[in-house]
Formats: structure tokens, C-alpha cells, sequence
């Protein structure tokens, strides 16, 4: 794969979810004036629960895309269909014996939609915005795909533009939300919906949208043009894989110093393919002086956003090898490697390799594959000691684990949400 395609294909998949995930909001939009009110918030559920098989498939593809706009668009549209309903039950007569029959209340247009969407939409986007990678479609990307690094093209434009996207998106919606509610207040007659009506409440929000794809449609053309006019910004890309080593002996973690004083493992080898295999494996670490009685286990693969691939493995050393192994490292405890990640010192892959390990380890020895506790006690937790990894029974390439460490019974709505997601799986097989 070549630089110029990585690039081209990561701004075309920005683009397409900018287009895509805002075309539901503005959709509702469109045919909101035409539809009755009662039906309205029906569709926004629908279009939301339309966002989750989007992210899903898009989230099970071989390759990494950026779902932070899906994710403020779905949850705009989960919030602004509560909104919706609760608007509508102000206005039933058997509920509130008429105390909302104001002039400004009629029950044939109980609410605007297009306000209660970009009102919604400006509150949510900055949610996103103040939460930074610390929002949940991040956390699940860097989850499944090990994205905790910024050192390829790809994965720069992804994070820049995404966070541009996310404010343009604000901007936008704080413009239309206050420019409508502006002409709600001023000249809005609740009666019906006129030609000026029509034109602030749908037409000039499509508009808007409209522009939006042609400016972002010219600003990635024009980076990836200035890309492949200047070649010295190249991406990093490899055809085959990176193995990486995880050495551990009891409950100690051999690391060494590399660039910008951050710590990694000091068995790192490349191959010519892009499967690696525990036989394979074993040569390359042979081959790099690692001990010959140690043992290999394979851990997981992940591909990044500039298509490398990466092929984990742990390595158990036997006591009588530790200093055999040690290969210009240090074998640190599980204390000090714990104060490294905190402290940010630790390289991003192997941050994110410790932390999966955990993760899964945690999740897998707490509950079940369906979420639910092993053990009687609530937020019991048990205890991790990386003496006993060798051992464990668990599969760290299956990410299902990973969903169950942020979907369990510990978690609030933990049924509703299992009800939600099996709901999913029987339209989504």
C-alpha cells in the first residue's frame, strides 16, 4: 500500500462519515415538516439504531475508521427523540387538563424539530469536545484497533481532522439553533408552517449541510494534493509485520530505554508477511538471542490505521535465564511498570499491550461472556498477579472481552442494554 493511497482512503473515509452520519440528522429535517409530530420521534430512533449498525460494521472492518462524529450524531438523535416524546405528552389534554394552552402551544406542532436536533446537537458536541479521546467511540477504537499512537500519517489526520470535524460540527449547530430559536421567538406564528417558516426551518439548515460537504470535500483535496506534492512527509508503512515481544518473568516486565526517554520492550522483529506464526515467531526471537528455554505464547494481532500490521506475543523466562535474556534492558517490577504507564513513559504500543492485557484478564476472571458476575459480591474485583499469566485461560484476540469490561452487570442498565444489543444482533447477523 502507498502513502498517497493511505491518504487519499483515510480523507475519503473522513469525508463519507461526515456526509453519512450528518445525513440522518438532516434528513429528519427535511421531512419533518411534512410529517406528522407523533411519527417524527419514531424515525429519529429508527435513524439512531440505523448509527449503530453503521458504527458496528464499520467498527468490524480490517481497517480503522474514525466513528466520533457517528457517535455524536447517534447520541443527538437518541436525545432528541426523548426531547420529542416529551414534548408531545405536554401537550395531551388528559394528561395536563389543558395548563399548556397558551397561544404559543398547539398540538398539531407540539415542537420544532429542526431546534430540538441542533439544540441537542450543540450541547453534545461540546460534550465531545471537552471529553477528547476520553469519549466512548475513542476508547472502543483504541480498544479494538491498539490506536494509541500517533506515528503514521493516517493516524495524524484521523485525530486532527476528526477534532475538526467535531468543531465544525458545534459551530454549526450553535448557529442554526440560535438563529431559529431567534426566529421562533421573533416572528414564528404557531399555527401552521409558511414559506418563511419552511425556509429557517429546513431549507436553510440543508443548505448549510450542503456547504459543509463542499468545504470539507475541498479541504481534503487540498491536503492530499499537498501531499503528493511534497514527499518528505512520508508515512511509515510496512508490507508485512511487526512482532512484538512481551518478556516477563514472575511478576517482572523486561523493558530498556529507547527514544524520548520512554520505555519498550527490547524484542521487536520484522517479517516479510503479514501472518505470523508461533513457529515463525519462535525463529525471530531465537534469532535475536532470546533465551532457548523460554516459552512463547501468542497473544493477539491488531492492524493500525496505516494498514500494519502487528503480531503480539508474550514470553515467559524461566529464572535461570533472566540474565541471558536481558539484551540491553532491565527487568522492572509490576510496580515501577505501573508508575511508567501512569506517568506516560512507557511507548504507546506497549501501553496499549498492558493495558488490553488487563483489561481482558480482569473482565474475563470477574464475569461471564454474558456480562454477569462470577462472584455474588458487587464490583468485586479480583486480584492480577503477572505471575499467573502464563497460565491463564483466555483468548486476548477475542474482543468480546473487551466489550464485557464496559458492558457488565456492575454497569448501570446493564439489562437494558443486553436487550438493546440482542435486538441489534438478530437485524445485524
Amino acid at each position: 500500500m502507498k502513502n498517497s493511497s493511505i491518504v487519499s482512503g483515510t480523507l475519503r473515509s473522513l469525508l463519507s462519515s461526515w456526509a453519512i452520519s450528518l445525513g440522518f440528522l438532516f434528513a429528519i429535517v427535511a421531512m419533518s415538516p411534512f410529517i406528522s409530530k407523533v411519527i417524527v420521534p419514531l424515525i429519529v430512533l429508527v435513524f439512531s439504531y440505523l448509527m449503530t449498525g453503521l458504527m458496528n460494521a464499520r467498527r468490524n472492518q480490517p481497517r480503522q475508521r474514525c466513528l466520533r462524529m457517528a457517535w455524536v450524531v447517534r447520541t443527538t438523535l437518541m436525545i432528541s427523540a426523548f426531547l420529542m416524546f416529551l414534548l408531545l405528552l405536554l401537550h395531551v389534554p388528559s394528561l395536563f387538563h389543558g395548563r399548556f394552552d397558551a397561544p404559543g402551544f398547539n398540538p398539531r406542532i407540539p415542537y420544532i424539530s429542526s431546534i430540538v436536533i441542533f439544540t441537542t446537537g450543540t450541547v453534545i458536541s461540546l460534550y465531545a469536545m471537552f471529553a477528547g479521546q476520553g469519549l466512548g467511540a475513542c476508547k472502543a477504537c483504541r480498544r479494538v484497533f491498539g490506536a494509541y499512537s500517533d506515528n503514521s500519517l493516517a493516524s495524524a489526520l484521523f485525530n486532527e481532522e476528526s477534532s475538526r470535524q467535531l468543531r465544525l460540527f458545534f459551530w454549526v449547530s450553535l448557529a442554526i439553533a440560535s438563529t431559529q430559536w431567534g426566529y421562533f421567538f421573533l416572528f414564528f406564528i404557531n399555527v401552521n408552517f409558511n414559506s418563511p417558516d419552511l425556509f429557517f426551518f429546513c431549507y436553510m439548515p440543508l443548505a448549510v449541510y450542503a456547504l459543509s460537504i463542499g468545504f470539507l470535500a475541498s479541504r481534503y483535496y487540498s491536503i492530499n494534493e499537498a501531499y503528493r506534492a511534497s514527499r518528505s512527509n512520508v508515512a511509515r508503512v510496512h508490507r508485512g509485520s511487526q512482532v512484538r515481544y512481551l518478556v516477563t518473568n514472575g511478576d517482572n516486565i523486561l523493558l530498556r530505554e529507547v527514544a524520548d526517554s520512554q520505555w519498550d520492550t527490547p524484542y521487536i522483529a520484522e517479517v516479510a508477511t503479514p501472518d505470523v506464526s508461533e513457529v515463525k515467531a519462535r525463529e525471530r526471537f531465537d534469532a535475536m538471542g532470546g533465551p532457548a528455554d523460554a516459552t512463547l505464547r501468542f497473544l493477539y494481532d491488531n492492524t493500525d490505521s496505516a494498514g500494519e500490521h502487528f503480531a503480539h506475543f508474550a514470553v515467559f523466562v524461566p529464572d535461570e535465564s533472566k540474565d541471558a535474556a536481558c539484551r540491553s534492558g532491565r527487568w522492572l517490577s509490576l510496580y515501577e511498570v505501573d508508575n511508567y504507564l501512569n506517568s506516560g513513559r512507557l511507548a504507546p504500543m506497549l501501553a496499549n499491550e498492558l493495558v488490553r492485557i488487563y483489561t481482558i484478564t480482569m473482565a474475563w476472571k470477574t464475569y461471564d461472556r454474558e456480562g454477569r458476575r462470577l462472584y455474588p459480591i458487587k464490583h468485586y474485583k479480583p486480584i492480577f498477579r503477572l505471575r499467573d499469566f502464563k497460565e491463564w485461560d483466555v483468548d486476548y484476540n477475542d474482543t468480546s472481552w473487551l466489550q464485557v469490561s464496559v458492558e457488565n452487570e456492575d454497569k448501570p442498565f446493564f439489562r437494558a442494554r443486553r436487550i438493546w444489543r440482542k435486538c441489534h444482533d438478530i437485524f445485524h447477523r
